[in-house]
Order: structure tokens, then C-alpha cells, then sequence
């Protein structure tokens, strides 16, 4: 055992004497070439006019090639924050989006060891970066807000999952620009422009609403125009704005829903949804129907009126017709794969698309907000029961199985006749005028005005404007006394 124990320290010693002279000799490099061009070192990053993100992966220095001085300077900025390079993201040799020891490692060995040690592209020639993490001319990706906090991601992500979910929220908040293919028609250059409240993903004002028109006649036949259903409501330089059709004698808006915790949603079973449905009324006794709307195979469950059944056709259906972007339509059939803006053809990469849709698919649901003191909790406890009491659970079901756990929407995301039969309202294809969506309660505290159209101001506002199949709960809410309407109201504030 004792011979075996001296064999192992005769091998070890020389390795480690080896290892230890290339570290000192690296420092040596390092303090000799700090010695040599300090006030180089010490100049902060020129930016210059080259294309945005055009770098060569490795090339610290910004020259065009790949050299010892580039290794020398990542160190150096690395361990004693001394030079400042011209692109972050050239720094990230592998592109795993960590600038680390290992990034001017694998420079030494391509050029000393080994010359095939593969540099993640672009490389050796310039090139944009493939995957926009760390940025080159921009400051690197926000990082992760606390899974599920307001406005964070909805579970732990991989590494590779978390650079996806950061991009695409980046994606999200860019302020798209005519080069980029904005338009020619939209209603605003980012997502962000419309889901912003009260974190961006939310929902947003009534200044954000986008319009929805149709043509009813004399007998109530409501007929969608040729020009319509939408209008938008700006254009790019050179071409004409949407005006709405003059012969259009129904105009409504359309409230700007949340996008937190959707992707929850997305992944719901149709089965589950179809188990809820009774679209003659007559399963159970308070003649509520609920009806699903199949949209390419699958329950429509995004939209006022159902009529997205997946996120990335609620994804690609929102970069066309609100921003004026095409997208591949191996993605979606919902989004546009040309328009007349002159460029070119999709104008939102496959990973964009991919990276926004992973965003908004996991965006957590809205946290609920329960008074800590006592009697505001109590409050909430007995308005909750009052909910079911009078019937509002028939269609704003509590929760749903879902595949990631239960989901408490407070909807069974099926079609009802819940409009005010005094008004006319316009349809979509496969849906009736007066047939909406049971709108998701969750976050209901920060999404006002509601109703589909913002048309009432406040939660009392809203369930004053249900009627139809939730007419008798209406009618049950009004017969509340006082303080059991201020419950039931401190209750869906804090859902």
C-alpha cells in the first residue's frame, strides 16, 4: 500500500509542477504585456459604425482577427478590470452567454495547442450574433426576476431555458422600427406598447384598445364588410392610415387582455375544457350552456371571443395584426407571411418567434394579494363564498386541471351569452355577436376597465353589465345587502 501511495505522489508532482509553471507563465505574460501598453489598457470601448452585433467571436480588441492579445485582454477584464472590449458578446468564445476563464482558455488553445478548437461563430470572418445574449453595441439581457413574482417567469428554468425566456422578454419590450418591417398598418411598434399594466405582459387602457366593426341589418344580420373586421390606427411614412368602412353601423373596441400566466392556460387539456361544456343548457338545472369553440382542431381558449386555440397562434395572429411583422407560417397559419413594406419575408426570425412565444408561455400567473389583517382577510373569505352563492362559479370556475397543477383562472374559458341584449355587438367566425369568452378573473385588481370593450369602469360596473345566462346572478348580487357586496368585491381584488 505504502510503494502504491509513492508511485501516486512520483506521478502527481511533476503534473502539478507543470500546471503551476504555466500559471506563473501566464502571469508573466499577463504583467507583461500590462507593462507594456497600460495607458492602451486603460482606454475605455470605442464604438464604432460597423453593423449592430458584427463582430468576430474571440476578438476582444476589435481588429479582425483572432491574436494573444485578445486572450491576454479578456483576462485582464476579467480578473483586474482593466480594458474594456468593443463587443461583450465577442468575449463569449463558446457562446453559452457567461464571459468566464474559459472563453480566453479556449483562445490559447486554438492558437497554441490546437487549431481546430472550434470558436462559436460568427468567427473567423464577421458576422451578427445568433443568439443575441450578452449584446454587442447594447448592455447584456436583464437577468431573472424571482419565479412568481409579478411580471417573472412562471418555474426554474435550465440555462438554456432562462436565455430563451430573457431574450424573448427583451423581444418583447423592442421598440420595433420601419427597417425591422413595422407595418405598413399597426397599432403600436412593441408588445409592450399595449401590455403594460401593471407589469409588461399585463393588460392595458382603454388608449390602447384596437377597433372591431360590422355591418347589421334591418332584421339583425350582422355581416362582416369586406374591409373589416379591424381597423388600425397608425401607419409608416407613405402609406394611407385605416379609415373605418363608411358603411359600418356597429363599432365596438376591444380591451387589451393580460398575458400573465397564459401559457398555463395554453397547456389545459381539451378534455378538461370539453368536460364543462353543455351547449344546449340542459346538463344542469340553472340552464347555463357553455359552449367550446374549435379553432384547427383544438378548444379556442385566447381571445375575447376563443378564437386562438395555442400561443404561438395568439403569438404570430398579435405580431401581424398589431404590429404589421410577418412570421413563417410553418409557426402559424395566424400570421401574415407578406405585406408591401419592402422588407423582406419573414420579418421575425424563427428564433424570435420562438424565443417571444417561450416568454409569454411562461409568464407567471398573477400572485393573489390577501389582506394580512385579520378582518380583511375575513372579508375575502366570506366574499369568496358569496361568489358561489349567488352563481358566479357556473362559468368563472375556480380552477382547472391543468399540466403543470391546478389552474386558478376563475374561467372555464368556454363561449356564453352573457351580452346586453339592448346592444349589438360584432361577430367572428364560428362565433355569435352576443357569445363571449368567460373572462379569466385572475389579476382582475390591475386590468381595469373591463368587459371586452372597457366599457365598465369598475368590478361593480362589470357585473352590472352581465346578462343572459348570467342574468340570475346579476339579479342575486343586486340583492345583496351592502357590506356583503364590499366582500364579495375584496374578494376578486385579491384574486
Amino acid at each position: 500500500m505504502a510503494k502504491g501511495n509513492k508511485n501516486d505522489a512520483a506521478t502527481l508532482l511533476p503534473r502539478f509542477f507543470r500546471y503551476a509553471n504555466a500559471l506563473l507563465l501566464l502571469g508573466i505574460f499577463v504583467l507583461a504585456y500590462n507593462m507594456h501598453s497600460r495607458s492602451a489598457i486603460g482606454d475605455r470601448a470605442f464604438i464604432s459604425d460597423v453593423a449592430h452585433n458584427e463582430f468576430v467571436r474571440g476578438d476582444f480588441d476589435g481588429n479582425g482577427k483572432l491574436d494573444f492579445t485578445d486572450a491576454i485582454r479578456s483576462l485582464e477584464f476579467q480578473l483586474l478590470d482593466l480594458a474594456s472590449p468593443t463587443c461583450l458578446a465577442a468575449l463569449d468564445t463558446d457562446d453559452n452567454a457567461v464571459i468566464e476563464i474559459s472563453d480566453a482558455v479556449l483562445i490559447l488553445r486554438r492558437l497554441f495547442l490546437d487549431g481546430d478548437t472550434p470558436i462559436a461563430p460568427p468567427f473567423p470572418e464577421p458576422g451578427l450574433d445568433p443568439t443575441p445574449d450578452l449584446g454587442c453595441r447594447e448592455p447584456p439581457l436583464p437577468g431573472l426576476p424571482e419565479v412568481n413574482s409579478l411580471g417573472g417567469p412562471d418555474r426554474e428554468f435550465s440555462e438554456e431555458e432562462a436565455l430563451s425566456w430573457r431574450r424573448g422578454r427583451e423581444l418583447f419590450d423592442q421598440a420595433f422600427s420601419v427597417e425591422a418591417g413595422l407595418g405598413p398598418l399597426f397599432n403600436g411598434d412593441s408588445c409592450r406598447a399595449c401590455h403594460l399594466d401593471p407589469v409588461m405582459g399585463g393588460s392595458g387602457g382603454i388608449d390602447v384598445d384596437v377597433v372591431r366593426f360590422a355591418y347589421v341589418d334591418n332584421g339583425g344580420m350582422v355581416t362582416q364588410l369586406e374591409s373589416g373586421p379591424g381597423v388600425s390606427r397608425l401607419s409608416v411614412d407613405g402609406f394611407d392610415r385605416d379609415e373605418l368602412d363608411t358603411e359600418a353601423n356597429v363599432v365596438e373596441t376591444r380591451q387589451t387582455p393580460t398575458l400573465l400566466g397564459l401559457g398555463l392556460v395554453d397547456r389545459i387539456d381539451d378534455s378538461t375544457l370539453l368536460a364543462n361544456a353543455d351547449p344546449d343548457g340542459t346538463l344542469t338545472p340553472d340552464g347555463i350552456s357553455g359552449r367550446a369553440h374549435m379553432v384547427g382542431g383544438r378548444v379556442g381558449r385566447f381571445g375575447h371571443k376563443a378564437s386562438m386555440s395555442s400561443l404561438k397562434d395568439f403569438t404570430g395572429d398579435a405580431l401581424s395584426n398589431e404590429l404589421g411583422l410577418t412570421v413563417d407560417p410553418v409557426h402559424t397559419i395566424f400570421a401574415g407571411i407578406s405585406d408591401e413594406d419592402g422588407v423582406s419575408d419573414p420579418e421575425v426570425s424563427d428564433q424570435a418567434f420562438l424565443d417571444m412565444t417561450f416568454f409569454v408561455a411562461h409568464l407567471a400567473p398573477p400572485p393573489r394579494r390577501i389582506p394580512d389583517e385579520p378582518r380583511g382577510k375575513l372579508a375575502v373569505e366570506v366574499g369568496e363564498n358569496l361568489f358561489e352563492t349567488i352563481g358566479c362559479t357556473s362559468c368563472h370556475l375556480p380552477e382547472l386541471a391543468g399540466q403543470d397543477g391546478p389552474v386558478r383562472a376563475y374561467s372555464d374559458f368556454l363561449l356564453h351569452d352573457v351580452a346586453d341584449p339592448g346592444r349589438r355587438f360584432v361577430n367572428e367566425p364560428g362565433v355569435e355577436p352576443h357569445e363571449f369568452r368567460t373572462a379569466p378573473l385572475w389579476g382582475l385588481r390591475d386590468t381595469g376597465p373591463y368587459m371586452h370593450d372597457g366599457s365598465a369602469e369598475t368590478i361593480v360596473d362589470a357585473i352590472r353589465a352581465h346578462f343572459g345566462e348570467a342574468e340570475t346572478a346579476r339579479v342575486q348580487f343586486e340583492a345583496l345587502g351592502t357590506a356583503s357586496k364590499e366582500e364579495l368585491i375584496a374578494f376578486l381584488e385579491s384574486l
